[in-house]
């Protein structure tokens, strides 16, 4: 209410400025108006400061209920991961408002399989090396090694942008066997010589090693599957 306000102040003067005819007048009236633009966009971006901190807030408080060691918390807080050391295991949390109440995935250690790194569909990394039953989740890693240099050229010059980034766990549940967590969404690219790109790439990578730790535990109690007869 205090921002509309401002603003509705600044729209008064700035069209005050516009009747007026002494130059020193006009120039008053349009300092004014401009002091109070730029102070209703100050008190604007605290309002929505405030309000993610808030929504953060009510975001940790349900999270404190879920007993966890390490937890990753997306920005738009809609995508929740959290790792339980203490009785080894993972979950997945996920929501498509800040209105809505999680939907929640919880796994054991024991029945992670595999995990992936997904980068628009492609799979950059994928842990074991060729899945757990000769490759659970596509990967295209042989592919893109035999592609030509004009290829290589174009792929560099399409990908100046990534528009997706995602982890994806395997895991041993016949109901819901890929988990995913995303770290880039369709629809919000992001260059990939920005700032915000290489902070997100080191999460993901981070928490795909963290992955990997919990799969190597319990390897081997599993059989790796190469070839079907």
């Amino acid at each position: 209410m205090k921002v509309l306000f401002i603003f509705l102040l600044f729209v008064v003067y700035f069209a005050l400025s516009l009747s007026l005819e002494s130059t020193n007048a006009i120039g008053l009236y349009l300092i004014i108006s401009l002091g109070l633009f730029f102070w209703g966009v100050i008190e604007w971006r605290r309002s929505i400061n405030r309000r993610n901190a808030e929504d953060r807030a009510r975001c940790e408080e349900l999270l404190a209920e879920i007993p966890h060691t390490q937890s990753l918390i997306s920005d738009n807080l809609l995508n929740v991961m959290l790792i339980d050391d203490v009785n080894n295991i993972l979950y997945i949390l996920q929501r498509d408002s800040l209105v809505e109440d999680f939907s929640i995935e919880n796994v054991p250690f024991s029945q992670v399989l595999e995990v992936a790194i997904v980068e628009e569909e492609r799979v950059l990394n994928l842990y074991p090396k060729e899945g757990l039953l000769g490759s659970t989740l596509v990967n295209n890693e042989e592919i893109l090694e035999e592609d030509s240099d004009e290829d290589e050229e174009e792929e560099e010059v399409e990908e100046e942008s990534i528009e997706a980034l995602c982890l994806k766990i395997v895991v041993d549940d016949l109901t819901k066997p890929i988990l995913e967590y995303p770290f880039i969404v369709f629809g919000e690219p992001l260059a990939t010589d920005s700032e915000k790109y290489i902070e997100v790439n080191s999460l993901c990578d981070e928490w795909y090693q963290k992955i990997c730790i919990i799969i190597k535990r319990y390897e081997h109690d599993k059989v790796v599957v190469r070839l079907w007869q």
